[in-house]
């Protein structure tokens, strides 16, 4: 213990000397030599990442991968606006070297050494640090002491993460350390220790480790104090602070309140601060500010799958009190749809002039944050809209939806629902999904199920999430599992039954990056017959919103939107009239049929992506998706796997998402139906071999070109 600090004493003398030595750094900065080259040679237990990080000697790089692609400044050129410039202090070297010393010490390698080769030359210097680590000190045995209440030693060895034989890694003992006084603290002691020695014999490579934890008496909550609360209500802070005077201290439970606080839209600031007013007695101060009142919000966004949209949200944050929520939202998407026919930013809207008119949406929703206690809320809110799912439906609904839900645990909710509404398809918007899935193609058939019905699901929701909470999750995870009803009790013309289940974790793996994954899955099913079923004779029809798509922007990358799993073939009349039939057609014309999504009873999708930022505000993704939609539980098909990559702009209203990915899939056998000029549907006997990527033998290049699917949307996939 007594080396260790001893050179952590040395290493802060010498970086304090270097700092405050008066024109040190202007006399030994070589403007003339630049850094072009940065190395570690040897170094194996320790990433390059972290080495760098250690030291002050960095490398020339550049500002912005925009500068790499599609703009190439930095290696095409040496203007000094694409580079973030590094040059040489020779008084630097051998201080970095003792920090790399300092940082191998740590990580439990006390005899590394570390040399520097530095190659100069005339306007630039190339470094190398040359790094034997040799071999490190291991734990040989480890006593734990506890004194006192509150843990026991296989608790804390549990996490402490450190077994004998391991290496004596500082830094990870620290970690240890610290997971076992938050676990302590957690408890209500707060004033818990734990201290460390341990005993290295001469000329040996194992030590010995002691930990002596003293978790010190437990500590209740005295009073809390409750400031600025004004209109919002003191029973509103208190409730969803959920800390009551005489129970015991856990600044877990600190740290949920404050959480919870910080999310009510009403509070434009809160905090929650501890004061030690005996030894065994801790008061809180709660400190919070009211939000205005009223607030106004206008944005303007694009979506391949929405081409352009424009909304507006007023919000009044304190509607009669007690911090409720009423908020007006208006909203109007697919504009210019039929302008940009089909280009950029509109790529997934459909070329059928059905699906390219303005959607809307109008709603009114009330909530209330504290029902009975902090643990409950309500929500309610009606709308109307005009939805368009391209090449799929257009859908036109009135309702409404009234909400309960119950916090179980931290960050642990459960949401009761009931969602009536009365919904129409467009006229021939959904003919092909009734068409093809249920066999009604008769046009009279077809407009009794597209008349107004209603659709009124029954919803349970449970939901744990443990991410950090940010925009772009960075740690934690989530899972969220779902189960909807529908039926004649809850006032629905569609009967069904329907479940999903979605888990993602997100990982930080240095520099930076993220190592995000998700899995989700979902099946539905018709549970006897439908109220709108006697006049059709039918028992088995699934709202269109309530099968299973895949395919999009956020969902298997590879695919178009909802083009994953079954579609059907669309031809109009006297579309392939130059050939001879529909099979010589699709082999020879592929284009001339529109391929549409008909969805499925069941769906699995899994991703995988790794997150890098590069700068402030950009992130650089590369990704693997995989899934598959099925007609039916009973017939699965095979995973679909594509690969891809994207960037990331973080801007104000979200990250602006741009993904490419790669659709690997050969020809495959399709269903296929003719729309003739009256507007009935005629199904094709035989299905057709579609294959729209090397029908006509193209080069590599063209196939490749022909296999990415751009997807651009706001928001990260998941």
């Amino acid at each position: 213990m007594r080396r260790a600090a001893v050179v952590v004493l040395l290493a802060v003398v010498a970086g304090l000397a270097a700092a405050t030595r008066p024109g040190a750094a202007a006399a030994q900065v070589s403007a003339d030599r630049e850094v072009v080259d940065l190395r570690f040679e040897g170094n194996e237990a320790v990433p390059d990442d972290e080495l760098r990080t250690a030291i002050l000697t960095g490398e020339t790089s550049c500002r912005s991968f925009l500068f790499l692609f599609p703009f190439p400044f930095c290696p095409l050129t040496n203007w000094g606006f694409a580079h973030e410039r590094e040059f040489l202090d020779e008084d630097e070297l051998p201080l970095d070297v003792l920090r790399l010393r300092l940082l191998y010490r740590q990580r439990g390698f006390r005899s590394a050494a570390i040399d520097t080769v530095v190659e100069r030359r005339i306007g630039s210097a190339r470094v190398a640090f040359l790094i034997d680590e040799n071999e490190p000190t291991t734990i040989s045995r480890i006593d734990v002491r506890v004194e006192g209440a509150g843990i026991d030693s296989t608790e804390v060895r549990s996490l402490l993460g450190v077994e004998p034989g391991d290496r004596l890694d500082l830094l990870r003992l620290e970690s240890g350390e610290a997971a076992v006084v938050s676990r302590l603290r957690s408890e209500g002691h707060i004033d818990a220790v734990v201290l460390r020695d341990y005993f290295i014999p001469r000329d040996s490579l194992t030590a010995r480790l002691t930990l002596r934890v003293d978790p010190g008496p437990p500590v209740r909550v005295g009073r809390v104090h409750v400031e600025g609360e004004r209109d919002v209500g003191e029973e509103v802070v208190r409730s969803l602070l959920g800390i009551r005077s005489g129970e015991r201290f856990r600044d877990t439970r600190v740290i949920d309140g404050q959480r919870r606080l910080h999310a009510l839209e009403a509070l434009r600031f809160a905090n929650v601060t501890t004061e030690r007013v005996a030894d065994s007695t801790v008061d809180l101060r709660v400190q919070v500010a009211p939000a205005p009142r009223r607030g106004l919000r206008t944005g303007v966004g694009a979506q391949t799958d929405e081409c352009l949209r424009v909304q507006a949200e007023f919000t009044n944050r304190n509607f009669l009190g007690d911090a409720r929520t009423l908020r007006l939202t208006g909203r109007v998407s697919n504009l210019f749809a039929s302008q940009f026919e089909g280009s950029f930013p509109c790529t997934d809207v459909s070329s059928d002039e059905v699906f390219q008119d303005p959607n809307f949406l109008l709603s009114l929703a009330y909530e209330q944050p504290v029902l009975w206690n902090g643990d409950n809320s309500l929500r309610a809110r009606l709308f109307g809209e005009r939805e368009t799912v391209p090449d799929l439906f257009v859908r036109e609904s009135t309702g409404g939806e009234v909400a309960f839900s119950r916090r179980l645990s931290s960050r642990m909710n459960v949401t009761l629902s009931w969602a009536p509404e009365l919904t129409a398809f467009g006229e021939q918007s959904a003919d092909i999904y009734f068409c093809v899935n249920f066999g009604f193609c008769d046009p009279d058939d077809i407009d009794v199920l597209t008349d107004r019905k209603w659709l009124s699901p029954a919803t349970v929701l449970w939901a744990w999430d443990r991410t950090d909470g940010r925009p772009e999750s960075t740690r934690g995870f989530y899972v969220a599992a779902q189960g909807e009803r529908a039926s004649a009790v809850t006032g629905s013309d569609y009967t069904y039954l329907r479940g999903s289940l979605e888990f993602a974790n997100f990982h930080r793996v240095g520099g930076g990056a993220v190592l995000a994954a998700r899995v989700r899955f979902g099946a539905v099913g018709v549970t006897g017959g439908n109220v709108f079923g006697r006049e059709l004779d039918s028992d088995d029809v699934i709202h269109p919103n309530k099968r299973f798509f895949g395919g999009g922007p956020g969902s298997v990358r590879g695919f178009g939107l909802n083009l994953l799993g079954p579609t059907v073939l669309v031809i109009g009349e006297d579309d392939c009239a130059e050939f001879a039939g529909l099979e010589e057609c699709v082999r020879e014309d592929p284009g001339a049929f529109d391929e549409r999504a008909i969805g499925g009873d069941a769906a699995v999708e899994g991703s995988l992506e790794l997150r890098f930022p590069v700068g402030d505000r950009w992130t650089l993704a590369a990704f693997v998706d995989a899934g598959q939609v099925w007609e039916s539980v009973d017939d699965p098909r095979s995973i679909v796997v594509t690969p891809g990559a994207g960037f990331r702009f973080r801007s104000p209203v979200g990250p602006l998402r741009l993904d490419l990915g790669y659709n690997p899939t050969g020809s495959r056998i399709r269903p296929a139906v003719i729309v003739r000029d009256d507007g009935s549907i005629v199904e094709v006997d035989t299905p057709l071999r579609f294959d729209p990527f090397t029908f006509d033998d193209p080069g590599l290049v063209k196939e490749f070109l022909r296999r990415i699917q751009l997807q651009f949307s706001i928001g990260e996939a998941f």
